[in-house]
């Protein structure tokens, strides 16, 4: 089981990378606006799907709506994941479910949460990843499912000028085939072991959380 932090409290938009992921946070509080049940935001590991999450609930509580994120690997107990400076909110209108793919890897044991998600009174917006990891005996999760397809959604996806900008930025030779959003980008740039301070300086973990 491994440990991770997320800080909801240091999102901060203007290290956002491509018009996409901008795209996304607005549609989703426009959405929410309007009054829809459910949302979903789809896209490759690594795109933004929780750093949009974020930014949706900071731009919906300046709303005055309150809302309440949670990490389904968190829920599930599968991962470790120390939320920090989210601020639970008691009487939340809008549910934000990172990862909620998990749930189809796990189908027997996550028939609680589900019931708890699709029981919410208000409107709901998850994260997806793609490609979708499923396991066995989805039976179970056939409401879910019905309740995710029926939701408009949104894909972050990136353009390849952006990620070589992006790419310049923190010092690294861009390649498509490998690096296809900026979150695989840092993990590469970490694995290799560059030590310099220049990604500290542009954009860490601590800032966007992909």
């Amino acid at each position: 089981m491994s440990d991770y932090v997320i800080n909801c409290g240091e999102v901060d938009e203007s290290t956002l990378v491509g018009s996409s992921i901008r795209e996304a946070v607005k549609w989703a509080v426009d959405m929410v606006s309007m009054g829809r049940r459910a949302l979903v935001i789809m896209g490759e590991p690594g795109s933004g799907k929780t750093t949009a999450l974020l930014l949706i609930m900071r731009k919906l509580r300046g709303l005055g709506i309150p809302t309440v994120y949670i990490n389904a690997y968190n829920e599930l107990g599968i991962k470790s994941v120390k939320l920090v400076g989210c601020d639970y909110e008691p009487n939340a209108r809008v549910l934000l479910i990172d990862d909620i793919d998990a749930v189809f890897t796990v189908p027997r044991i996550s028939q609680g949460f589900v019931n708890k998600v699709l029981n919410f009174n208000g409107s709901i917006i998850a994260s997806l990843t793609v490609p979708l990891l499923v396991g066995n005996d989805l039976e179970s999760l056939e409401h879910l499912i019905r309740f995710l397809h029926s939701a408009p959604r949104f894909g972050i996806v990136y353009r390849d000028d952006e990620l070589k900008m992006f790419a310049q930025r923190i010092g690294v030779n861009y390649s498509n085939a490998i690096m296809k959003t900026p979150g695989i980008m840092l993990r590469n740039f970490r694995k290799w072991g560059n030590k310099d301070t220049v990604l500290s300086n542009v954009l860490s973990d601590g800032n966007v959380l992909l």
